[in-house]
């Protein structure tokens, strides 16, 4: 019986953590402007309103009351090959669009405030039926194959409201402290089970800007983990309880909708940014942005009603992510500013860990981007990025044995408005 539990909120639960279009299920695409440069720099640079995401001391630079609007299109192909012979289905095809919003008010000399609307981690992944390798256990008559088990479909999102408070302390140095609100919402389903839940709750951002001289910038930040309490419904099919040794007309009087709860905590994440005047014209830019995968652990789920103990206890295995950025920016005459730049990320799993609704890999990230003024105080920035991402080798059995390889790549196209006033 404890091992059917495991299998029942472990296929519920598997795509809450595994959930992405990023690394882990983050997402970066925030800022046209920054994804221009392969986030290089983001947390030095005062370029407009939406660096405030990255680090709120960016928001002491601003001196004009700005808004910044952004949209991005993601574009994924994404298909699943299996060691072996294979089911029909496969990923549906799907283009997700991102979009935030950033204010910034100067309330004196030295002050300004800012606030930003976005999703910070999010996405939504679709599945075929019959999809992943052929079963061959005693599922096989009710499951003929073992994808589904692991995932049919997830969709995860987290919108974040985020007030900040940027203070020029000195002629070099500013720094920045914010709050953000968040609410969680999660429809997460396989074969197995299905997910619905939801929650708010509240982080924290801080950080700096130090000019060392007039041609040397750097930025360091830190955003605090949000810890969720999610209250919601998980309806299972027999399928787990049939693979639990339950016959089969017990396992379809048991299935059916019953309450849970967990706590989950999103990742901590710190950035540092280096930006340098190369000339009047000129900037090299360099990032590095860490992320605390590893706080997803392990799910300790609560539940009363269903036919399996409580707590069940979800292992995940994850590792923290570290991404390092390069990039230049140009400017040449009337305001026109060039970007280009290029990111390197590790996975947060291994081919055992690897969730088919997430299967993220190490990954290189290429941007060009430019940036133009049709009048003083506006501001157009689009981007164009090609994510090349490792196949990803995924080795499960817990569900029926699914082994084979995720070959994934991305396109992302983005424009974003800038309007001073």
């Amino acid at each position: 019986m404890k091992k059917t539990g495991a299998l029942l909120i472990g296929s519920a639960f598997a795509a809450l953590s595994t959930q992405a279009i990023a690394t882990g299920f983050a997402v970066s695409e925030q800022s046209v402007s920054a994804q221009g440069t392969a986030f290089a720099g983001a947390a030095a640079l005062s370029e407009n309103a939406s660096n405030q995401w990255y680090n709120p001391a960016t928001l002491a630079g601003l001196k004009k009351t700005e808004i910044t609007v952004a949209v991005q299109q993601v574009i994924i192909d994404t298909s699943f090959k299996a060691d072996g012979n294979s089911g029909p289905g496969d990923f549906e095809d799907f283009s997700p669009v991102v979009g935030s919003a950033f204010l910034a008010v100067p309330l004196s000399d030295k002050m300004t405030f800012g606030l930003g609307i976005n999703a910070p981690f999010g996405s939504k992944i679709e599945y075929e039926d019959n999809w992943g390798s052929v079963a061959t256990d005693p599922l096989a008559p009710l499951s003929p194959t073992t994808g589904d088990r692991y995932a049919t479909m997830s969709d995860l999102r987290a919108i974040n409201i985020n007030p900040a408070l940027g203070v020029q302390v000195t002629d070099r140095l500013r720094l920045g402290v914010g709050v953000s609100y968040q609410r969680l919402e999660a429809d997460l389903e396989s074969s197995f089970t299905r997910l619905e839940g939801d929650d708010d709750a509240y982080g924290w951002n801080v950080g700096l800007v130090f000019d060392a001289d007039d041609n040397n910038h750097f930025g360091l930040a830190y955003r605090s983990s949000v810890e969720y309490d999610l209250d919601g419904d998980i309806t299972f099919s027999p399928l787990p309880l049939v693979a639990g040794r339950q016959p089969l007309p017990v396992a379809t009087a048991l299935a059916g909708k019953y309450s849970g709860s967990t706590s989950v905590d999103l990742p901590a994440s710190a950035q540092f940014s280096y930006a340098g005047d190369l000339s009047e014209r000129t900037q090299i830019l360099f990032g590095v942005e860490w992320m605390e995968w590893s706080s997803l652990d392990e799910l300790v789920v609560d539940h009363s009603g269903a036919p399996i103990p409580s707590p069940a206890v979800q292992e995940f295995g994850w590792g923290d992510t570290t991404r390092f950025s390069a990039g230049v920016r140009h400017v040449l005459d009337k305001g026109t500013v060039l970007r280009g730049g290029v990111y390197k990320e590790n996975s947060t799993q291994s081919s055992e860990h690897r969730s088919p609704a997430s299967p993220d890999s190490d990954k290189i990230g290429v941007s060009i981007g430019a940036g133009f003024n049709p009048t003083d105080n506006m501001t157009i920035d689009v981007v164009y990025s090609h994510i090349f991402i490792e196949d990803a080798e995924t080795n499960l059995a817990e569900r029926g044995l699914l082994e084979g390889d995720f070959e994934l790549d991305a396109d992302i196209i983005g424009a974003q408005l800038s309007y001073r006033f």
